[in-house]
């Protein structure tokens, strides 16, 4: 008896060619996101079945970019960043399929099924062609051609490969979370200690996705105290870092995570300090007193607090408060040259009204 010839499909029709496409033609909210999260992480998004309600984007670091989404049949709205995002989608997408069979007259939606449609999907978006079928003794092979060369893998391997694909774009297959090593701080403060900012960002903004996530979840409440303020301090002096470098957005989006860790231990009142340093560098000086007064509060240092308290309620007009802050941090010991000036410039604009009220109270003692 002579062997029957394998059946042979043309995929021409099966495959969804452009459909990535032809998404980015319907709405410039796409062509949007693309541009925040990445061509390819959206178009996994859309395979998972992720509908995407809202992105808010960092333009310092992906990593602490927001997406606010729900997925599959879930109706459930979630709010995660970015990396965290990814990580769900590429679950769903790396759930195993089961295997549909092949009879001997498949059209084009038993094809779909065989493959896997999400695999064509997937093909298409990695510009990967699949080109025939090839089915014999129940086992497929797929013809398929990816950067002008052809190539026949088993349909298994041809899953294998996008299944790599997905986790090279998802960030599965990066060593790439840092451990987070607590001896760095050292190093760290010794480096901010001689002004060398750019090798304090380099040596802990990759801790910045771990950290994020780790206070997402339940072992971050497991964790002694003292690695709560080891990674406030490394966030402290990382947002310290962006800041004197100018990147003023970044500081404070570092050091509102840091105040996370932080809690309300003596660390808070340094982070909180530095939350209102950079307000103030930045003019947003309500923002800033707010800031500087929870500071002071939580124990930090009134000496450095002070005059940045000062120049704020000066800048929104609260005169005498900012002049009893001045003359407090005097008191203090604080940079003298640098508080002299501004007492100087605050008595000029009080005029006879502070004499008379340091003679009031006086008279109060």
């Amino acid at each position: 008896m002579s062997d029957s010839p394998p059946q042979v499909y043309d995929l021409a029709a099966a495959r969804p060619d452009g459909w990535f496409d032809e998404v980015l033609k319907q709405s410039k909210d796409f062509d949007a996101a693309c541009q925040i999260i990445g061509r390819n992480t959206l178009g996994l998004a859309l395979i998972a079945g992720a509908r995407i309600l809202s992105l808010t984007a960092n333009p310092h670091t992906q990593n602490l970019t927001t997406v606010e989404f729900s997925i599959g049949q879930d109706p459930t709205v979630r709010q995660a960043p970015l990396p965290e995002f990814r990580e769900t989608i590429a679950r769903v997408l790396l759930n195993p399929l089961q295997n549909q069979g092949l009879p001997e007259e498949a059209d084009v939606e038993t094809l779909q099924a065989h493959i896997g449609g999400r695999y064509l999907l997937e093909a298409s978006l990695f510009f990967v062609t699949p080109l025939e079928l090839r089915h014999d003794l129940g086992l497929s092979e797929i013809e398929v051609r990816f950067n002008d060369v052809e190539h026949v893998l088993s349909l298994e391997d041809f899953r294998e490969v996008l299944d790599e694909r997905v986790r090279s774009e998802l960030g599965l297959d990066q060593p790439n979370q840092p451990s987070i090593d607590l001896a760095i701080v050292a190093q760290a403060e010794t480096a901010n200690a001689h002004g060398n900012w750019g090798a304090t960002i380099a040596m802990l903004n990759p801790w910045l996705t771990p950290i994020a996530m780790l206070m997402r979840t339940g072992e971050a409440e497991t964790l002694p105290k003292e690695v709560h303020q080891r990674l406030s301090m490394s966030l402290d002096l990382l947002g310290t870092a962006y800041a004197k470098i100018g990147e003023l957005e970044a500081a404070n989006e570092v050091l509102r995570l840091g105040v996370q860790w932080a809690g309300e231990s003596g660390q808070a009142g340094t982070l909180f300090l530095a939350l209102g340093r950079a307000s103030a560098a930045s003019e947003k000086h309500g923002e800033s007193i707010g800031l500087l007064r929870r500071a002071i509060r939580l124990g930090a240092e009134e000496r450095e607090a002070l005059p940045l308290l000062a120049r704020s309620l000066a800048a929104r007009d609260q005169i005498l408060a900012a002049m009893i802050c001045t003359e407090r941090a005097c008191e203090l010991g604080a940079d003298t040259e640098d508080v002299d000036a501004l007492r100087e410039a605050l008595e000029a604009r009080l005029g006879d009204s502070w004499p008379r009220f340091r003679a009031m109270m006086r008279g109060t003692e």
